[in-house]
């Protein structure tokens, strides 16, 4: 009986009903939305056995960039070091694959140690790891699937293992599959090959990134201390870089460190930040919701009070009446937990399907059973907080205050208008910081949308390429690169074409390479792009000084580009044009000649300034086997992918062209994290702008009705009604500036978090202060008119009557 009468109730008051209710859900689907995505990607183990114990092993240049690693480096540590049960190696990259009668499809690739599977304790669906036999250059040629692949390329035959899959034309065994959820070290790889290496007296093949599974009892510090120590080990073990010079002097001139941290802690460093300031921004969510249901059900019960006191006088228990609110608590909370968790599970399954590709472990999100549970703890306090609070008032009052207004009453109602006017400007206050946060965002993607990326992305269209290993060695890779860009170059609507290995902002890799300078004594490590003559005009990077590479660069295969830092670093030149003609020494200790200084480009984030790097052109001796076409056109880009299409059928059918984007896709896909915290943010600020017009709406609201007859009387003896609309619109305009001054006492304390996320943008930036104040305050003024109006329009005999 009591769930149906707090039914009947709130039927009764459908505004207070659906406000309640919105307030609720906004602040529950907002937290439980962030809470889902908070615990999938930081906070959720890793799919691995003892993932506690697993940690990366990095290498960091003095400069503080990150240094790719040689096989040779794991191969001291796993030698010597103690602190660690096993240590590996992995890069990742793309490949060709295919089965006899099957095109060759290009996937994402993982080149792994043998010892990487078995310390992340993961068991193959089917088959077996790697052996050590099979990491040796020379040894079997193996594979291992994953799940997916297994499925959509071989049904999920059981058979499979055995069976041939060719792998840029080379013929592996598959050894193995494994299971869906396992993901390293992205949920984008589709098979897995062994990392080769071949034993020698020399340091190379800088690619490798490092994972490693402590011992018993050992910490990461106790890692990074032991293999920091063995690093000098190495200039014993390789005395020589295979690029020239020695180990030792690489080491002294670089000076790097060992970074060992957390794997948990690498996979997710480059997001935790961002998603724990919109945590803390949905926690601001909740807070204000929660405020506005506290003065919601202070105003109703204060509204309730002669009802409950005849029922009271008639023999009502307290707890008869308090067993109605919290029937109505039920009823509120039940209605709206249900509605937030279906809007948490909608907001998560949009973001899985529309987030941006680089948030890690995005393909793991779920609304699973601890998301629940949070939602049904958060559920279970808002209806804590709509039962206590008319429950609190009941029990502070006596029948004959509630009946009669002496000065106990007086002085108590005093004291809960004070709290209702206070939850307000609280709220307004916690509106602001968001609001803030929201514009400042707003700011830095507008100011990132006219950052120069060093390039012009209009009107140019990317597409990659992957030849067959087994066919092509490097002579042969050069050759097909020639053709193709002398072909697609003579495309009546394409105005320049070029290759490269690193597309900015994009897919690819730059090798970083051991640097040195002749005639000085020191190696730098830089890193080093492919390029081809025409690639800088399909760009147009600008040219500061030199001549670009000759159109057949084979014959001049030890010419060398370098941007603009590059030459500033290595030849303290500023001007560009010092460097022209100074060597280096970039590969077998053979001299490179440097015959151009080209403009810097942002190869890696809109957010941060241009690096140095090198432009070196492919030569038979070096020539990737996987480039990146790069056509400027003036026609539509579908008619110019087709003809190219066309025109690598003709060179060679097998070889297969993926990742086909436009340049203006690519810059827009390198803000997709910043746009999604911007949307996110801006959501936030919404839903707080919201829930503090409905906080101040209400409470504005319930001041006039309290006042109704009061009114009236004024208005009967003469008083202007725009007078008293004036006197309301003030009093609410009050509430709010007393909200905003707090608001940026809050915002000095949060800017500082801020800083972080900015580009362009001071956290006084005043634009954005006085943009985010003028909304707040146009909110608040709408807020404040509405009750404004109703005080103005007050019948004097109809108030009259109503007490």
């Amino acid at each position: 009986m009591t769930i149906q009468h707090a039914f009947r109730t709130l039927k009764r008051t459908p505004i207070f009903t659906l406000a309640v209710i919105l307030s609720l859900v906004l602040g529950i689907a907002s937290v439980g939305s962030m809470f889902a995505i908070v615990y999938g990607v930081l906070l959720a183990p890793l799919p691995y056995g003892e993932p506690d114990r697993l940690v990366s092993v990095n290498l960091q240049a003095a400069d503080q960039r990150r240094l790719a690693q040689p096989s040779a480096a794991f191969l001291t540590y796993k030698q010597f070091a103690k602190s660690a049960t096993e240590l590996g190696i992995y890069r990742t990259g793309s490949t060709n694959i295919w089965t006899e009668g099957a095109a060759a499809d290009s996937v994402v690739a993982t080149w792994v140690s043998a010892s990487v599977l078995p310390l992340l304790q993961a068991t193959p669906l089917l088959g077996r790891a790697f052996t050590t036999e099979e990491e040796i250059r020379g040894g079997p040629d193996a594979v291992i699937l994953s799940e997916l692949e297994w499925r959509t390329r071989f049904a999920a035959a059981p058979d499979v293992i055995g069976k041939t899959l060719m792998v840029n034309s080379v013929a592996r065994q598959i050894v193995g599959v494994m299971p869906a959820q396992f993901s390293f070290p992205t949920s984008d790889t589709r098979v897995w090959l062994p990392a080769k290496y071949t034993v020698n007296a020399s340091l190379s093949d800088f690619s490798y990134a490092g994972v490693a599974r402590l011992a018993p009892g050992a910490t990461v510090a106790q890692l990074q201390s032991e293999l920091a120590a063995l690093l000098p080990r190495m200039a014993t073990l390789y005395p020589a870089l295979e690029s020239g010079g020695s180990t030792s002097a690489w080491l002294a001139d670089m000076k790097p460190t060992l970074v060992v941290t957390a794997l948990q802690d690498e996979v997710t460093s480059g997001i935790a930040r961002t998603l724990w300031m919109l945590a803390a921004a949905s926690g601001l969510v909740l807070f204000v919701a929660w405020a506005n249901v506290v003065n919601l059900m202070l105003m109703r019960s204060e509204s309730r009070q002669l009802e409950l006191s005849v029922r009271e006088a008639l023999g009502a228990g307290r707890w008869r009446i308090a067993s109605h609110f919290l029937g109505e608590a039920l009823l509120l909370g039940i209605c709206a937990g249900v509605l937030a968790l279906l809007l948490s599970f909608g907001a998560v399954r949009m973001l899985v399907a529309f987030g941006p590709a680089d948030v890690p472990r995005l393909a793991e999100l779920s609304v699973g059973l601890t998301t629940v549970g949070f939602i049904l703890l958060v559920t279970s306090i808002g209806i804590i907080i709509c039962a206590s609070v008319p429950a609190l008032r009941i029990r502070s009052a006596s029948l004959s205050n509630k009946l009669h207004d002496g000065a106990r009453g007086h002085t108590s109602g005093q004291l809960r208008q004070r709290l209702r006017l206070g939850i307000t400007i609280l709220q307004i206050a916690l509106a602001l910081v968001v609001s803030v946060g929201s514009a400042l965002l707003l700011r830095t993607a507008y100011r990132l949308s006219n950052v120069h990326p060093g390039f012009e992305a209009t009107e140019v269209i990317t597409l990659w390429t992957q030849l067959p290993f087994a066919r092509y060695d490097e002579a042969a890779a050069t050759l097909f690169y020639a053709q193709l860009t002398e072909r697609v170059g003579q495309l009546p609507f394409v105005l320049s074409v070029g290759i490269t290995k690193r597309v900015p902002l994009g897919g690819g890799e730059t090798a970083e390479l051991p640097i040195r300078v002749e005639a000085q004594n020191q190696t730098r490590t830089l890193p080093v792009n492919v390029v081809d003559n025409g690639y800088f005009a399909a760009m147009r990077i600008p040219q500061l000084a030199g001549a670009t590479f000759a159109r057949n660069a084979v014959a001049q295969p030890r010419e060398i580009i370098l941007s603009q830092l590059a030459a500033e670093y290595l030849f303290g030149d500023a001007s560009a044009s010092a460097a022209v003609g100074k060597r280096l020494m970039l590969a077998q200790g053979e001299p490179y000649t440097v015959i151009g200084v080209v403009g810097d480009v942002r190869y890696h984030d809109l957010a941060k300034p241009p690096s140095a790097i090198l432009y070196r052109p492919m030569a038979p001796a070096s020539a990737p086997r996987s480039m990146a076409l790069v056509v400027r056109t003036n026609g539509p880009p579908g008619a110019a992918l087709s003809a190219i299409r066309n025109i690598v059928q003709k060179i060679d059918a097998s070889v297969s062209i993926f990742n086909v984007e436009t340049m203006s896709n690519v810059v827009r896909a390198s803000k997709a994290q910043l746009a999604l915290t911007l949307t996110l943010m801006t959501a936030a600020a919404a839903i707080t702008l919201i829930l503090g017009a409905i906080g101040l709406y209400g409470v504005m609201a319930y001041m006039v009705a309290l006042r109704k007859r009061e009114f009236g009387i004024r208005i009967a003896l003469g008083a202007d009604p725009k007078r008293i609309a004036s006197w309301v619109a003030l009093r609410g305009l009050a509430l709010s500036a007393s909200g905003i001054l707090l608001g940026f006492a809050f915002y000095a304390l949060a800017a500082p978090f801020l800083r972080a996320y900015l580009y362009g943008v001071t956290l006084s930036d005043p634009l954005t202060l006085f943009g985010a104040t003028a909304v707040l305050s146009g909110t608040a003024m709408l807020a404040s008119w509405l009750p404004a109006r109703r005080a103005a329009r007050v019948d004097p005999i109809e108030a009259l009557r109503s007490e």
